[in-house]
């Protein structure tokens, strides 16, 4: 399996409400077309989030998301990359996202619950 894990927040002049509409309603139906992709999670960032101990929400976070996409393998991925479908998934994402401060880790996926 390759998982990769992009962090990111919406292009300037966006709404958090149209952000999240746009991520929500249109980015996951480009991006879950993407071949051999065997799983795709989306996690908006609450700012509504309670504090919990002292873990508290920060008021000014700087990140709004974080997509998790999980191929079957390493050769899977690259394909993905290369693909026709990725060439949309780019142009939908720059309708949405801050490139300028993006993290893209590649990450390994560990179920302990």
């Amino acid at each position: 399996m390759f998982s990769i894990a992009f962090v990111f927040r919406r292009r300037e002049g966006m709404s958090l409400e149209e952000f999240h509409e746009h991520y929500r309603d249109v980015h996951s139906k480009v991006a879950t077309r993407m071949p051999g992709l065997i799983g795709y999670t989306q996690h908006p960032v609450r700012r509504d989030a309670p504090a919990i101990g002292d873990h508290l929400p920060e008021s000014d976070i700087p990140f709004d998301a974080i997509s998790v996409y999980t191929y079957e393998s390493d050769e899977a991925a690259a394909a993905a990359f290369t693909s026709e479908i990725n060439a949309e998934l780019e142009a939908d994402s720059v309708k949405m996202i801050d490139f300028s401060n993006m993290i893209t880790l590649p990450v390994a996926v560990r179920k302990v619950l």
